[in-house]
């Protein structure tokens, strides 16, 4: 057994600290409500926002890592011979570097700064390329059944996708109607951190916010699955020297390492 199923337990233990600790802390110094504010309004002040970014941007690394080792174990398994397979494998790859990259954006282009459609901008890459990511790599482990994954794992994976699916429309969908109502009523000093129930549009964004919530804890629930199939797995990083001097120059012309990072 190798260890690289520890990977995806701490991107969802880092995860899970980033928005925990950071909303404790905002709400202790009374930055924002306590009753489910966005998990990005916890960490728009200083100091949470401190520990927000920081834990957030290991938590995109190991994001990054998780899904790569997933896309190298992929194609050691499937081989040369389903193009199909190894083609959305390249793609989700892809996929997943937009999403690490905007889980990144998230972390260091905090909400209540003067750049914050980068922070819009993020968070779009992050749910919305997280949920492309999940599709299609639900429909692979459907493809790869039976011949290298059982069935129960596509049930798993579909269920979380779906899940997340819906979270993420009623986030959406209740956020617009949110500020709808807040701009109906014309209301340009309300602290949009701190919502209270006879407000115009606090249903709404209590449902957006919960719903934003649920889409993340899913998104850590389906990297989780990768748990017991990563631990089948080897991952060896090789370097050989091409000189027997650094004053030297390469001669043969030869790659650095075994195979390419993403062939």
């Amino acid at each position: 057994m190798s260890y690289l199923g520890l990977l995806p337990i701490a991107l969802v233990l880092v995860a899970a600290s980033a928005f925990c600790l950071s909303y404790v802390i905002a709400v202790i110094r009374g930055d924002v409500s306590a009753a489910f504010p966005y998990i990005s309004d916890s960490g728009a002040e200083v100091p949470e926002s401190c520990v927000f970014g920081q834990l957030l941007n290991i938590g995109a690394f190991l994001a990054f890592s998780t899904m790569y080792v997933r896309f190298k174990a992929i194609q050691a398994i499937a081989g040369d011979e389903d193009r199909w397979l190894r083609r959305m494998n390249k793609a989700t790859m892809l996929l997943g570097i937009s999403s690490a990259f905007g889980c990144s954006l998230v972390a260091n282009f905090q909400e209540s700064t003067v750049v914050e459609m980068v922070h819009v901008i993020g968070a779009a890459l992050t749910f919305i390329g997280g949920l492309i990511y999940c599709v299609m790599h639900t429909a692979m482990s459907y493809h790869m059944f039976p011949n290298y994954n059982g069935l129960l794992i596509c049930r798993v994976r579909l269920t979380i996708t779906l899940v997340a699916l819906v979270c993420l429309a009623v986030t959406i969908v209740s956020a617009a109607v949110a500020i709808q109502d807040w701009s109906d009523f014309h209301l340009p000093d309300k602290n949009k951190f701190k919502w209270g129930p006879d407000e115009p549009g606090y249903a709404a964004h209590v449902v957006s916010t919960v719903g934003e919530w649920l889409t993340a804890l899913t998104f850590l629930g389906f990297f989780f699955t990768y748990v017991r199939e990563l631990h089948k797995f080897d991952l060896e990083v090789r370097i050989r020297p091409l000189v027997r001097h650094l004053d030297e120059e390469p001669v043969d012309g030869l790659p650095n390492e075994r195979s390419p990072l993403l062939d």
